[in-house]
């Protein structure tokens, strides 16, 4: 099949703008003949008369009426594509695609995405919160750009660049008999009941970690499936827990949790952006990463 000729469909809109043969050579800059050439082509084209004869003046025909409207959708729709190109182009329009652990997604990620809005406000943005193994498992599939976690062990095929601290903290309520007492010995606090995330948990692999380092392990009375869930359950009373300081901020601000003064503690650790290769990062999956690594 042979494609409908732009060019030539350009012609028959100037034509049928001005309902003048003269007066659209004119404008476009071509011989009265070359544009009466280009309306018989795409009379040909369609099997269909689009001009008639009305007196001395020349009328659209039924055909020429809906090519007239149609043509005048497709240029603007074809102008609207050449600005949309030219926008991505220039880093004005596309897509940001993130991961993040719970903690990450919740209480690191959203000032960053806001910065990055504020100077691309025409990119899409999406941001997907799972515990470590689902982010790592979007980001080896490639459904994502870039991914946000506390926790640096990953595959070798991936690359973890660190760029803000992330102290791991005891958490307890104001009221819990250990807040009276300062450097409180590991062996003194694994007596306590802990609630801990579950498995697959990057906060959790490392404090299980830290224990075990320390020749101890943690009494987990309850697994809870969120952060928001563990820090009502520590103001509540039923144990303590070793969190991201970045989740507990407000919480410590307003004295509703306070942190523990133990031997070894916070566990310090980073947070790090997490990619496949540089190579093949989008510019606004760079543009966002340098703008953590520059925090």
């Amino acid at each position: 099949m042979e494609y409908l000729n732009l060019r030539r469909l350009y012609v028959f809109q100037t034509v049928a703008k001005h309902l003048s043969f003269s007066r659209a050579a004119d404008e476009l800059y071509l011989s009265q003949p070359a544009v009466s050439q280009h309306i018989r082509l795409l009379e040909e084209y369609f099997d269909v008369e689009l001009f008639e004869q009305s007196g001395k003046k020349i009328v659209l025909t039924e055909a020429g009426l809906y090519l007239k409207d149609a043509a005048n959708q497709l240029f603007k729709q074809l102008e609207a594509i050449h600005q949309t190109v030219r926008d991505i182009r220039s880093h004005h329009i596309g897509s940001l695609k993130i991961a993040a652990d719970t903690t990450a997604g919740a209480f690191v990620v959203p000032p960053f995405l806001h910065q990055f809005h504020d100077l691309y406000p025409r990119v899409n943005i999406k941001l997907d919160v799972g515990n470590r193994s689902m982010v790592l498992q979007r980001l080896v599939r490639r459904e994502v750009d870039l991914a946000v976690m506390g926790y640096p062990r990953v595959p070798a095929n991936l690359n973890a660049d660190p760029f803000k601290d992330n102290p791991l903290v005891v958490i307890a309520p104001p009221d819990h008999p250990l807040t009276r007492e300062a450097n409180i010995p590991l062996d003194r606090l694994v007596e306590e009941p802990f609630l801990m995330r579950e498995r697959g948990s990057g906060t959790r692999s490392t404090v299980e970690m830290f224990f075990d380092k320390h020749g101890l392990a943690p009494r987990i009375t309850m697994e809870l499936g969120s952060i928001a869930a563990i820090k009502e359950a520590v103001a509540s009373g039923l144990g303590l827990s070793i969190v991201s300081e970045a989740a507990v901020r407000t919480e410590l601000e307003v004295g509703k949790l306070t942190v523990l003064s133990v031997d070894h503690l916070p566990i310090m650790r980073k947070w790090y952006v997490v990619y496949a290769d540089e190579r093949s990062l989008s510019p606004f999956a760079k543009i966002f990463r340098n703008l953590l690594l520059n925090s």
